[in-house]
């Protein structure tokens, strides 16, 4: 039975990771280790876009997340920005786009879009509108990241970067601790947080249905700096988002991709990406056509997808006593982060979450094998 102070070693220093070390941290012995740097890989590359309300998630998660994302405003360097999302609608589909509508989003039209943004938008006459969405915003996620790293060493965890794990220690089907390349670490329960590479470094005690998963980014500079009140937005057809940033440029990114080899895949962002973006994205804002592309950047050692689009995070029953697992979240791992946290927290101690945890299970699948397509969520069901 888990109780106060056992020893917790999670394994990456990642948002996901460092989101768990801070739930866990107050009443249990944690470290945390990650052979590269803290948040050094994708979550560092992250868009900071918090757009619970247009994700296919449960209301709970939602909720969670947003409430946690408040709380922690003004807490070591973090700031949560709260804006306005727009999904804008083709004008071919408005019909359909709008009785599709997911809870909460209000449908403007494009005058009524113009009306309420009048110095955001540039040329949207291919629009029938938008769905407008609250209860959105965004963060810094390096600044967000650290400061989880700050509030759990408050707590007391230890948190060390290039210290890499080399294999986990089980005696009689439990988890007893992680070899390191510097010892062996004594720990009631070892959590891996490690993304797409969970599957082969944990493949023999558990198969894990996840792939790597790749997005674009670029960041351009307008002409003039966009009205604080510019709203974040997406457009669904192209699988793109926006949202401006604290210091007047615009961030784009999308056409999230699987990847086979994503160590032997060319780092940078895809020429018909920011052409896209030039072409395409950049017209539908005020300013942007005529701005500079100041920054390109992907995820640099890929993100993580699975076959349904949904996290897994669970002590799968096939795995050691005192394993978890926390992977496939699909390009969502920022904005999912205090779910994350909150959910190993009830995995560790029992306690019931504020949350559905059925959908986090790996028995939903059927089939582990990493041989599926890209679900996408923005509802088109289409690989790249």
């Amino acid at each position: 039975m888990p109780t106060t102070n056992d020893r917790v070693v999670v394994v990456g220093a990642g948002v996901s990771g460092l989101a768990i070390a801070r739930e866990l941290a107050p009443d249990h012995d944690v470290i945390v280790l990650d052979k590269s740097g803290i948040a050094a890989d994708t979550s560092s590359r992250a868009s900071g876009m918090i757009s619970l309300s247009l994700e296919p998630f449960p209301d709970e998660w939602a909720t969670f997340a947003l409430s946690q994302f408040r709380d922690l405003d003004g807490q070591g360097v973090f700031s949560f920005t709260e804006r306005e999302t727009v999904r804008l609608v083709p004008g071919a589909n408005a019909d359909l786009y709008t009785d599709q509508a997911p809870s909460g989003g209000e449908f403007l039209t494009r005058d009524a879009l113009e009306r309420r943004f009048p110095e955001s938008f540039g040329d949207l006459s291919a629009y029938g509108g938008g769905l407008l969405y609250d209860g959105t915003g965004y963060l810094n996620a390096l600044n967000y990241a650290m400061t989880l790293k700050w509030a759990a060493e408050q707590n007391g965890a230890g948190i060390f970067r290039d210290h890499e794990v080399t294999d986990i220690r089980v005696v009689d089907g439990t988890v007893t601790g992680v070899e390191t390349e510097y010892g062996i670490i004594d720990a009631d329960h070892v959590i891996y947080a490690t993304g797409w590479k969970t599957r082969d470094l944990l493949a023999d005690h558990v198969e894990l249905p996840v792939r790597p998963l790749r997005w674009n980014a670029v960041v351009i500079e307008p002409d003039n700096p966009l009205p604080d009140d510019c709203p974040m937005g997406s457009e669904p057809t192209m699988r793109i988002y926006w949202r401006t940033t604290n210091h007047g440029n615009v961030l784009v990114g999308g056409n999230e991709h699987l990847l086979d080899d994503p160590e032997g895949t060319p780092m940078g962002v895809q020429e018909s990406f920011r052409k896209g973006v030039v072409e395409d994205v950049a017209p539908l804002l005020n300013g942007v056509a005529g701005g500079t592309i100041r920054r390109e950047d992907c995820c640099p050692t890929a993100d993580c997808a699975s076959p349904d689009g949904l996290p897994i995070i669970d002590t799968p029953r096939e795995a050691p006593d005192g394993l978890a697992v926390v992977t496939g979240l699909h390009g969502r791992g920022v904005m999912l982060s205090p779910v994350t946290g909150r959910a190993v927290r009830s995995l560790v101690t029992g306690e019931k979450p504020p949350f559905p945890m059925a959908q986090f299970r790996l028995d939903r699948f059927d089939d582990r094998s990493a041989n599926f397509d890209y679900r996408s969520h923005w509802g088109t069901g289409e690989d790249d």
